[in-house]
């Protein structure tokens, strides 16, 4: 996970985070969970995608919305290996968890992406859908089987349609960061150092994906300047208390083209609304 900011929707692709607990372990029901008659491969009604991923309904949902990359679900689940045994689960009770498109394995992603609400469905998902990523410690691919119920979308906020380069109205600072105001407040008070901010905040990489979101958590986040990242801070202290602004910030005062792991690497661009200085 990038765990940026506490309190804050942060995302990225990891196996572990959608497998929440190993066969047989407490919690999970162990072995009353038994795998389906067709664990082992795709049944003759299921169908096949182009990267190898199968799918068949088993419960049909309703209305046309559909998830997008960037949003998050509230999901029960419950993942096989094709030999049957469990590997991970909501649990016996079928309590929905939240769940990032993003941080699924990119098989069933593919797949929930085309699932109505309300819709259950089993998926079987090709070792080479299971897992991307860069990790040394990655785990070994599996081919897996997944029951997957659809309940809720959480909704993420709209991909900016400037992400690759500012446009020309576009203030642009020494620093190389530059922004432009999506809504202007009110007064002549600009964050100190001393200050508290309480803000909110999206941010992007310049593929458009989310990288974490205080909007989509619903929760704003309290920072002063100091624990800024760096490409905020000049922009941070022009602002006043209802500024809203996107800044496009440059790798080196984000974290860098060999960021430490789970943090995103290149330009990134965010919207920030300044809501209270304290």
């Amino acid at each position: 996970m990038i765990a940026l900011r506490a309190g804050v929707v942060a995302l990225s692709i990891s196996l572990a985070h959608l497998v929440s607990a190993q066969a047989g372990a407490p919690g999970t029901g162990g072995a009353a969970q038994v795998a389906p008659q067709d664990v082992a491969q795709p049944s003759k009604n299921a169908h096949h995608s182009a990267t190898g991923v199968a799918s068949k309904i088993l419960k049909t949902g309703s209305g046309r919305t559909r998830a997008k990359r960037n949003d998050c679900v509230m999901a029960s689940y419950t993942i096989w290996k094709r030999d049957g045994s469990l590997l991970g689960s909501t649990g016996p009770s079928s309590q929905p968890r939240s769940v990032c498109l993003r941080t699924m394995f990119p098989g069933l992603a593919e797949a929930v992406l085309l699932m109505a609400l309300g819709e259950r469905r089993r998926i079987w998902i090709p070792a080479n859908q299971t897992y991307v990523g860069e990790d040394d410690d990655k785990p070994a691919p599996l081919d897996l089987t997944v029951d997957f119920e659809l309940l809720a979308i959480q909704k993420a906020p709209p991909i900016p349609p400037d992400l690759k380069a500012p446009p020309r109205s576009a203030t642009k600072l020494e620093s190389g960061v530059a922004f432009r105001y999506l809504q202007k407040g009110a007064g002549r008070v600009h964050p100190a150092v001393s200050n508290k901010m309480l803000l909110h905040f999206s941010g992007w990489t310049q593929k458009g994906d989310l990288i974490e979101s205080t909007v989509m958590a619903g929760t704003p986040a309290s920072f002063d300047l100091i624990s800024a990242m760096r490409g905020w801070r000049d922009v941070l202290r022009l602002m006043v208390v209802k500024d809203k602004v996107r800044i496009w910030i440059p790798a080196a005062l984000a974290f860098g083209d060999k960021p430490r792991r789970g943090q995103p690497k290149g330009d990134l661009i965010y919207d920030l609304e300044l809501l209270a200085i304290e």
